[in-house]
């Protein structure tokens, strides 16, 4: 999966609206296993609590450039 379907599919799943901010060019390439992983645990969820979506926001922003 590329981090391209990997961050869309993350901005599906937590309603985000502006995803654009972080894009996939943005991702730095050594820590897509550090996306991988935040995309696992976000699928795996059914629902995700505000702080928890605050959490994983901070963490997608973390992993840019």
């Amino acid at each position: 999966m590329t981090k391209e379907e990997m961050l869309n599919a993350i901005a599906g799943k937590l309603k985000l609206v502006n995803i654009g901010v972080i894009k996939p060019e943005s991702i730095d390439d050594a820590k897509t296993d550090e996306l991988q992983e935040l995309y696992e645990m976000v699928m795996k969820r059914d629902n995700i609590s505000p702080s928890e979506m605050t959490a994983i926001t901070e963490a997608l922003g973390s992993l840019r450039k």
